[in-house]
């Protein structure tokens, strides 16, 4: 365990015994590290902590926690209480208490699209309990806040998606790929009157297995640092991305997946987002950026040579790309 991570253990939880404490896998972003924390009286926490990347690690931090308590009370999805927040010192760090239920990730079925599908109508249920949090006048950056309201920096949508990309992608972002993103942005500025007029709802934006946790009080959602005030258009094509279009799923099985998940998301919202069909096309060419973006993550492991697949990526952006034109 890191030294930042053992500062902030004691800052966030002082004279509490703990037990023992285990990296928390699939949670950690550029410059956090993530730990499970087992206490001596056997209760259990998640401490985030900022252990280098500087200001924009913080900023992520703090839209974590305001994002977080802001749903609490305001969106219809379950989601953790935040115990301890320290954004200003050294080290930054959110910690909160463990969600009840299972990572959808620890326990995807392996062999049933039956049951793919019922999983799947639970994260739509999930998006659309997120998107009732909507009493905004308009899009917006989250920079902190809490479960009485969030502190905004607005703006257009097709300008705050567009500085939202340009951000992560100075996290980390291939080289190989770069003039991909630049078409992105592209196809972004040219429609943007039609991105501008989405709805205005609290967007979760990363609703990946091991960020959904279901049990029989419904699906619930953590790690919120990439929640933003945007087009709920943008969560349900992400999860068609995070869920729909993994490798182990076959292609003959995507459209009931994908039904199945937009059927979860009528059941409680009553409908899809507001002129969904319009700017479903360039949602599925951002959510897309992300294949590009982890490519030095995934290629390596892939049967296929990496010359393959980065043709493979470039030409799937290219057909992604065309269908926002069409």
């Amino acid at each position: 365990m890191k030294g930042g991570v053992e500062a902030a253990l004691s800052g966030a939880f002082p004279g509490r015994a703990v037990a023992s404490t285990t990296a928390a896998a699939g949670s950690d972003r550029p410059g956090n590290e993530t730990v499970r924390v087992r206490f001596a009286d056997g209760t259990v926490a998640y401490l985030k902590v900022a252990v280098e990347g500087g200001e924009r690690a913080r900023e992520r931090l703090a839209r974590d926690a305001a994002a977080t308590r802001y749903a609490s009370r305001h969106a219809d999805v379950r989601v953790p209480e935040v115990l301890a927040v320290e954004t200003a010192g050294s080290p930054a760090y959110v910690a909160t208490a463990a969600l009840s239920g299972t990572a959808i990730a620890s326990e995807w079925p392996v062999d049933s699209t039956v049951a793919r599908a019922t999983v799947l109508r639970a994260v739509g249920r999930a998006l659309a309990g997120v998107h009732a949090a909507d009493g905004f006048e308009t899009h917006a950056h989250v920079r902190g806040g809490d479960a009485d309201g969030l502190d905004l920096d607005p703006g257009a949508w097709s300008t705050v998606l567009r500085e939202t990309l340009r951000a992560r992608a100075d996290e980390a972002f291939p080289e190989r790929f770069r003039d991909c993103l630049g078409d992105v942005l592209a196809a972004v500025d040219g429609t943007a009157s039609a991105l501008d007029a989405a709805p205005a709802t609290l967007v979760h934006d990363d609703p990946r297995p091991e960020n959904c946790l279901v049990d029989s009080d419904g699906p619930g959602l953590v790690d919120w640092e990439t929640a933003m005030v945007g087009d709920p258009a943008l969560d349900v094509a992400r999860a068609e991305a995070q869920y729909v279009e993994r490798a182990d799923v076959d292609d003959a099985d995507r459209d009931r997946l994908r039904r199945a998940l937009r059927a979860g998301y009528r059941d409680r919202a009553g409908r899809l987002p507001a002129a969904f069909s319009d700017r479903y096309p360039l949602c599925r060419a951002i959510t897309f950026l992300e294949t590009a973006r982890t490519f030095e993550h995934w290629a390596p492991d892939a049967p296929e040579s990496t010359a393959d697949l980065a043709s493979w990526v470039r030409g799937e952006l290219s057909v992604r790309l065309d269908a926002v034109d069409g």
